[in-house]
């Protein structure tokens, strides 16, 4: 079974991500990094998103289901984002990203807890925070806390093939391609193909031991 360190046990963001809820409500931690902190969603959050337009080309990396409902607003409205709110799934740990004070995203994990697996999914709707390697940080913290404290046996995800930044992202912290879901995903200019991926706790743990034999500099060049 999963470990249970004060965490009831089992992407948010994205075609398998978990409704928008409370971190700790889920059993999920406050967790900090360098530059991001991982908590739960405040109501704050609503006025954060809605300082940013919707990005079209970020929004079909989640999935393309969006378009369906989409009238072609630059803006969400507080309506759009409050309505239909649910108790949390006791099957999803979702959290809010922080970064100077500000909400910039949102971050998830679905759990299977017969096969101890969790799939995750991240996104950021501050176009100018990507690529500053945000995403890294976000998703390892992540892994450590889903690895390390959940005990979970393996992570999946599904990432847009043409999304390169992502995949690059994924790709760097661990995650392996293993398959492709073909034409999996209808959009306006057609059909698109999805990367399946992977990481694996052996695998983790064997990246993260290799990273602390290579010292803090050249770990921190490889991030």
């Amino acid at each position: 079974m999963f470990r249970q360190r004060s965490v009831a046990g089992f992407g948010g963001v994205g075609s398998l991500g978990c409704r928008a809820g409370s971190a700790r409500a889920a059993g999920a931690a406050h967790v900090a990094g360098e530059r991001v902190i991982l908590r739960g969603h405040r109501e704050s959050d609503v006025d954060d998103r809605l300082r940013h337009p919707i990005d079209p080309g970020e929004e079909d990396g989640y999935g393309s289901s969006w378009r369906r409902e989409w009238d072609g607003r630059r803006y969400h409205t507080r309506e759009h984002l409050t309505a239909g709110r649910e108790p949390p799934d006791p099957s999803c740990y979702t959290w809010a990203v922080e970064h100077d004070g500000h909400c910039i995203g949102s971050a998830g994990l679905r759990v299977d807890p017969d096969q101890h697996c969790a799939a995750y999914t991240v996104g950021l709707f501050v176009a100018d925070l990507r690529g500053r390697g945000l995403g890294r940080e976000i998703t390892r913290l992540v892994l450590a806390w889903a690895f390390g404290v959940l005990g979970a046996h393996r992570i999946e995800l599904q990432v847009l093939a043409g999304n390169s930044r992502a995949i690059n992202c994924y790709l760097a912290c661990g995650f392996r391609q293993e398959g492709i879901r073909r034409e999996a995903g209808l959009y306006p200019d057609g059909w698109k193909d999805f990367l399946l991926m992977g990481l694996l706790q052996s695998e983790y743990q064997s990246q993260a031991k290799t990273a602390r034999a290579a010292g803090p500099g050249d770990a921190r060049s490889a991030q």
